[in-house]
């Protein structure tokens, strides 16, 4: 293969990452069956305890938007974007061959000869039917892990407003009917047994709840590191190629458009995971808050024991990664987005000082 060949290659690499993602996503990340199917399903029967359909649009005690009401802009949103790139590349396509320009839809290699009639044709059908999967693939994938995310921030968000209901309750009775009437009334606070063996109750069923939260949000973990892992290595590959394919191809408006395309297709990506990562651990830590500022004060040393108990279990930071390599955070989308950027203006004045 020669320089100008490899050259070729590369500037239309960003297509190749995206079929090399998906190859790798469909076998690569499974163990005994394809798309860890028992593990995804494991996580799903973890979510019949679970309900989000109530959730307000607005956490009461944070004032953002309520993790369960992204649930179904979730899945609008993929549709969406699927439609949108597969679109984009089709709208591309068509505007090259109506330039007069016999062209792939995706530059390949084949071992023969594709510019006659009818396997140009049948190239470019397998080739548009390729992409479409790839698309599907990747934002359906990405809808999957934002969905199970959301479920867990859901139920960490109820399980906090349910500690921080915990409260004790004060009755006010009224003191002797004999006296003074110019006398202001007085009342007597009083806390009881039974209204500490109440706020037991409340303690108790939120402890379960949230070992039923922390189980799903470890299986979440086990069973996305590995996947994770193989989407940022393939990410980074795209982006690179991206910017290469970008700055080699300068002064071609319509193929500097599918490799901006892609290159904030994988930076779309990146930012979602890294978020409701990001989101996730941010609500696992507010628990450990939530568990402090009920109404502990002048409880019963047991209530107040469960108490630590909560505050102790929150306190082991829970973070995704991937493949226990990086955490899957803010700082990780930073890092990625500024690396790629000096990557992209490195070959830009590579490429000026070439010219």
């Amino acid at each position: 293969m020669n320089l100008l060949t490899f050259t070729l290659l590369l500037r239309n690499a960003p297509f190749h990452a995206c079929y090399y993602y998906c190859c790798v996503l469909y076998f690569s990340c499974s163990h005994k069956d394809r798309f860890r199917k028992d593990a995804i399903l494991k996580l799903m029967g973890l979510t019949d305890s679970f309900t989000w359909d109530e959730s307000p649009a607005k956490d009461c005690h944070t004032g953002k938007t309520s993790k369960g009401s992204l649930i179904p802009v979730i899945k609008n949103s993929v549709w969406k974007l699927c439609l949108f790139v597969i679109a984009f590349h089709g709208s591309y396509f068509t505007l090259q061959v109506s330039l007069g320009r016999r062209i792939l839809s995706i530059n390949s290699y084949y071992p023969f000869d594709w510019t006659v009639s009818p396997l140009y044709e049948l190239v470019n059908i397998t080739q548009f039917v390729a992409a479409s999967v790839y698309v599907c693939t990747i934002f359906g994938f990405l809808g999957l892990y934002a969905t199970f995310t959301c479920i867990a921030c859901t139920q960490l968000e109820k399980l906090r407003a349910n500690i921080y209901n915990i409260r004790q309750k004060h009755d006010t009775t009224e003191q002797d009917s004999g006296a003074e009437t110019d006398q202001e009334e007085e009342g007597k606070v009083y806390t009881t047994q039974q209204m500490f063996c109440h706020m037991q109750k409340q303690l108790n069923d939120c402890i379960r709840h949230h070992q039923e939260i922390l189980k799903f949000m470890w299986e979440l973990e086990k069973t996305m590191n590995p996947m994770l892992v193989v989407q940022f290595v393939i990410i980074l590959a795209g982006l690179c190629l991206s910017a290469f394919s970008l700055v080699t191809n300068m002064g071609d408006v319509l193929q500097m458009a599918q490799a901006l395309l892609i290159y904030f297709g994988f930076m779309t990506e990146v930012c979602c995971i890294c978020w409701f990562g990001d989101e996730l651990t941010e609500e696992a830590e507010s628990i450990r808050d939530a568990a402090w500022g009920c109404d502990w004060v002048g409880t019963p040393v047991t209530f107040q024991r469960c108490i630590l108990f909560i505050i102790v279990a929150a306190n082991k930071k829970f973070e995704l990664t991937a493949g226990k390599i990086v955490g899957v955070s803010n700082n990780t989308m930073a890092n990625i987005f500024n690396q790629t950027l000096s990557y992209l203006t490195f070959l830009i004045q590579a490429k000026d000082n070439i010219d």
